[in-house]
This record gives structure tokens, sequence and C-alpha cells, in this order.
């Protein structure tokens, strides 16, 4: 016990002035919320409040990283959260750490408004697996939400922040949260969870005030236009009585032009490969979102064009495109004609997305470049809100850039291709350096 206390005296003494040289804080939050039914099964098992807690450490920003100064001079955050769903028998609880940053909206000396987006791993404790029609559960009430323990959690929202003293401030949020495996398995309809925090933040060093860091000019974005190559693949499910796991996988090349030194567009192709789209012969037995009559490569595969959204912080790179389908030969093959067109819809139709998939799709994802003009991603494709895979790839980056501060004209034969790890002279004095 003596040492005990002697250790814990230690750290209460040199932790705070330790941390203190990393500009550290700490976050303590109650959590509070609602998931939010989206099918019959949730309306029936959804019925309670999720409590819970949060722990979160924070990194303030001290503006001597380039994309710092780009997004106003964000916090980044990990949040570790703890919470039960409401129903101990069929949802369980939720165990999530994840990685968020904090966008300031409103910075004064007393208030601050920042937007709040992370994304991480999430471990629930309750599955179908746990209870469904196995385990003389009724499939119209099992937890048909969440199919494995293992689970990709997503939060975005509004962060308040109140300073009450150099050291202590008055946090809340509010916001939205998802859990779902991207259709690994199934059923796989998620937890979308409305929700919001009430609690303390500890400073252990002064939290630098927005308005002392200065803009830099020389930290331009070294590039005007971009080009990538990815290659992705994973595995999904179509039916939890099928036991079976399909290949997927896909190919994306597109062309992005910076527009500010946080955001690019631009367009580009894409090409899935889907080997859940094969003729199964107990169709007739188990409920299928697809009816194939011929097992044939040319029906695993979908073609499209793609409007690509760009969110850039420094190495990372958060990623939204909206697609549209031009080759889908998914697009009658479902067991119920179309009401207008029948069994011959053309490329935008009016569609149920709980029946069919329809003519576009979105990609949601995180880009992270490794080394060089190499990098890595994690992605979502999804049917509105429903997802159908989850990709892992690889791929590389083919900037183009122009000599940002000579005297050349902007003319097309002034660009050359640019490597990240390569340096730039820069033409503005830097205090950071």
């Amino acid at each position: 016990m003596r040492k005990i206390f002697l250790l814990s005296l230690l750290l209460s003494l040199f932790l705070p002035n330790l941390l203190a040289q990393y500009k550290y804080s700490m976050r303590a939050i109650g959590y509070v919320g609602k998931i939010v039914p989206h099918s019959k099964n949730l309306d029936s098992i959804a019925t309670g409040n999720i409590l819970g807690g949060e722990i979160a450490f924070e990194w303030q920003p001290t503006g001597e990283q380039h994309w710092q100064q780009f997004w106003n001079f964000p916090t980044v955050g990990l949040g570790l959260v703890g919470l039960n769903l409401g129903n101990n028998n069929l949802l369980g609880n939720a165990f999530a750490v994840y990685p968020y940053v904090l966008v300031p909206v409103v910075n004064t000396n007393y208030f601050r408004l920042n937007y709040k987006i992370g994304a991480g791993l999430a471990l629930v404790t309750k599955t179908w697996n746990d209870a469904d029609i196995f385990h003389d559960v009724d499939a119209a009430t099992a937890n048909s939400a969440i199919s494995s323990h293992l689970n990709f959690y997503l939060n975005t929202g509004a962060n308040l922040e109140f300073v009450l003293t150099d050291k202590f401030s008055l946090t809340a949020d509010a916001g939205f949260s998802h859990i779902s495996c991207g259709s690994i398995r199934n059923p796989n309809y998620g937890l979308n969870m409305l929700y919001g925090q009430v609690g303390m933040k500890y400073s252990f060093a002064d939290y630098p005030s927005c308005s002392r860091l200065i803009y830099n000019p020389a930290y331009e974005l070294p590039f005007d236009i971009e080009g990538k190559v990815a290659v992705s693949g994973g595995s999904r499910e179509i039916h939890f009585n099928d036991r079976m796991s399909f290949f997927v996988g896909s190919i994306h090349a597109g062309l992005t032009f910076v527009l500010k030194n946080w955001y690019a567009v631009g367009g580009g192709l894409d090409f899935f490969y889907d080997g859940a789209f094969t003729n199964r012969p107990n169709y007739n037995e188990l409920f299928t979102r697809y009816k194939i009559d011929e097992n044939l490569f040319s029906n695993k595969i979908r073609g499209g064009i793609a409007i690509n959204n760009e969110f850039i912080m420094g190495r990372i790179t958060g990623l939204f495109d909206f697609g549209i389908y031009l080759y889908d030969p998914m697009r009658n093959a479902y067991a119920e004609p179309h009401k207008k067109y029948g069994y011959h819809r053309p490329m935008f139709y009016s569609y149920d997305i709980q029946k069919q998939d329809g003519w576009n799709y979105f990609r949601l994802g995180i880009r992270y470049r490794i080394w060089d003009n190499f990098m890595a991603q994690v992605s979502v494709k999804m049917h509105l809100q429903k997802a159908e895979m989850l990709e892992f790839g690889i791929g590389y980056l083919l900037p183009f850039a122009r000599p940002k501060h000579s005297l050349l004209s902007k003319s097309w034969k002034d660009y050359y291709f640019y490597h990240h790890g390569q340096k730039e002279a820069t033409a503005y004095p830097t205090p950071w350096k």
C-alpha cells in the first residue's frame, strides 16, 4: 500500500508537467442517446435509451503542421466509449475507440464551437448469432442490426466548449453515430444513433487561442492536380442462412483538382467485382436480394462514373464519392418487376432501397499516404444508407505541380510530376523552422 501511495503521489506531481510539454487535454463525458429505427426489426427491439460515457484525450493545435493552417488549427482527439444499447438481452453493450478531429467554427476566449468527425472500431457484445431463431428467438424480434462482434464506428456532430478557467472547461456534444460491419457478415442493418453528451475538460497546458496562431502562405499545397489509381478488395455475405462469404473488389481511376488547400474535387471511373452475383439453386428456399438465372462472369461486373470529393488533412484524406452505374447487369435481376418499366429498367428509375440497389452508389473512405506517392485506403460502398461492401486497398498518387512562387505564367507546359518526398524551397519565411 505504501508503494502504491508513493507511486500515485509521484504521478500526481510529475504527470501534469510531463503532459504539459505535449499540450494534452483530457475530457470525461456522460453519454445519452437513442437508436433511430430504420427497419421493422429495430422498431421492436430498440426501445430503451442508450446510456454510457466517454474518456477522450486531445492534442491541442500548435500550427506547426501544414494541414492545421488550412483547417483553422483543429484539435485532434482519441475517444474511448462505453455504451449500453438499451436492450441487454438482444443488443447488449458497445465499446469503441476512435480518432477524431474538432474543426473550429467559432473560437473566442470563453466559447468555442467545433465540427466533430471521427471513425474507428467498435466491439458489440450481442449479435444475431447470440439471439436468433436458433436460440429460440423469433426472427422478427431478433438482433438483425449487428452480426459481427467487431464493427466500424462513425461519429459526427457539433462540439461546444465553455471556458471556465485556464485549465477547466465545460463541454457539450450533440451528433450522430453509426455502427456496422459493412456487410462482411449478415444481417447488417447497422445501428444509427442520435446522442447528446455533457462533461468536463482539463488542459495540461494553456490552450492556445487561434487568434495567436498565424497563417503562413508558404504552407500552400504543393500540387494543383492529382490523379490516382486504387485497387481494393474484401468480402461480404448476402444472407445469414447461406453461411457463405464472397470476394468483392474494385478498381478506381480518377483525377481531382485542388480548389482549396483542404478540398479537391474531380471525377473518376469505377469497376466493381462482386462474387455474390451468382446463381443459387436454393433461391426459392431462402430469401435473397437478387435473382440470377445464370452463373456468368459478366453478372459479377459493374462499371460506373463518379464525382470525387476529397478532404485533405496532411497525409490523411477523407473521401466522399457519388457515382452512377453505366454498366449494371443487376439492374433487372430482382424477383419483382418494376411497377412502371417491368424488367427493362432504364439508366434512371425510381426504386425502393429495401428491395433493390438502384442506379447510383456512394463511397465513404479514408486514404493514408504511406510513403512518397504510395497510399492505403479503407472505404465502404453504399446504396443510399445500405452498405454493400467494405474494401481495403492500395494505390498510387499522381500529383502534378507548377512552381508555386516563380514568375512563370499559368501554362500547362509548366506542370511537372511531383513526388511528396521531394523538398521545395519556399518563398516566404516561416516562424516554425
